[in-house]
């Protein structure tokens, strides 16, 4: 009988232990458009923003988008963007999420014509005339990289930025010595 009662009592805690790690899993991320003017088209769940357009984005990722003009891709329940597309000039700016040492990455971004989120592969595009400046925080004793090229795109997900005809450029702390 010992035996029995040890073995519910540990699959009990097994259990309330397997429910803790699943409800540790879920986390909201907020997504808000603001715009002269906002229209919704129910039909298709597609938004379209114009005029003065800002995304802020809070979450693991913490992101803002400014651009002229917006079109929004939403699911079915209207709970979940799909799907950005931004006409230029567009400016983005991305506070990571931390890495396994505990930093982030604040990403500066600007383009003249398109940028384009996509919410599954969690991958930012951003062409035409593209540039980013890419620190690391906390800030202090960390290099600056300054890309350009005609398109960037940011893989949130893997923390991946990759440059099409690229260049960049790194600006790093140096300590002078006073005779110097």
């Amino acid at each position: 009988m010992r035996k029995l009662t040890a073995a519910i009592v540990i699959l009990a805690v097994a259990t309330v232990i397997t429910v803790a790690v699943a409800q540790q899993t879920k986390r909201t991320e907020t997504g808000t458009v603001t715009a002269e003017l906002i229209e919704y088209d129910f039909a298709n769940n597609d938004l379209t923003a114009t005029g003065n357009v800002s995304v802020n984005i809070e979450g693991r990722h913490v992101a803002k988008l400014r651009s002229p003009m917006l079109s929004v891709d939403m699911n079915d329940k209207m709970n979940r963007i799909l799907k950005l597309v931004a006409g230029g000039p567009v400016n983005f700016d991305v506070l990571t999420a931390p890495d396994v040492n505990g930093l982030r990455r604040k990403i500066v971004a600007s383009c003249s014509s398109r940028a384009t989120y996509d919410a599954g592969s969690e991958m930012v595009t951003m062409s035409g005339n593209a540039e980013a400046d890419v620190s690391t925080l906390p800030e202090g004793n960390m290099e600056a990289a300054h890309f350009t090229g005609e398109s960037i795109t940011v893989n949130l997900r893997t923390s991946m930025l990759s440059v099409k005809q690229a260049e960049i450029s790194v600006t790093t702390e140096v300590t002078v010595d006073e005779g110097e």
